[in-house]
């Protein structure tokens, strides 16, 4: 048995319409402007707001579904309230691709990190038994400021979102 990650940012995502989730390089929030690949920024705002996205989960999938964010910020006080929301959708010509409401909505929570730009990882565990090796998933990854428990008054900047799981 082995852990595997596979990266669901990507082609498919988009940001959604409130114009505060959305792709920038990493050189204009960074300090050394060497690193200019793109990073999606959830801004510090009194919204939920994100990325819609989908990904295939792997035909190798058993079980131990995680959603695991790679992300920095600027600040080193407060914390950041990740919501995800989903959907799998398996078989063929069995289940609808275009359903109202997801399976399920998680979340998770994380404090700033203890310097300016570090990285810091959350793991936020899935249900296992939502998920069949070929679904296709179709999901919401959002910051929310609309939760008590975010009181990071910084851009929250996201590196990695990535579908762990274990195989057989």
């Amino acid at each position: 048995m082995a852990t595997h990650r596979l990266p669901i940012l990507g082609f498919p995502t988009v940001p959604d319409d409130t114009g505060t989730a959305f792709f920038e390089p990493y050189l204009i929030k960074a300090t050394n402007d060497v690193w200019k690949h793109l990073i999606l920024v959830l801004n510090d705002t009194a919204a939920d707001h994100g990325i819609y996205g989908k990904f295939a989960v792997p035909i190798n999938y058993v079980d131990t579904a995680n959603l695991v964010i790679v992300w920095t910020a600027t600040a080193v006080v407060g914390d950041v309230e990740f919501d995800f929301m989903y959907r799998a959708v398996g078989g063929n010509d069995i289940e609808s691709l275009d359903q109202a409401g997801s399976q399920e909505d998680v979340n998770g929570n994380d404090t700033a990190p203890s310097a300016i730009n570090e990285r810091m990882e959350l793991t936020i565990p899935l249900t296992d038994g939502n998920f069949a090796a070929e679904d296709t998933v179709e999901y919401f990854f959002s910051r929310d400021g609309t939760d008590a428990g975010d009181t990071m008054a910084a851009a929250c900047l996201v590196f990695g979102l990535f579908f762990e799981y274990n195989d057989a």
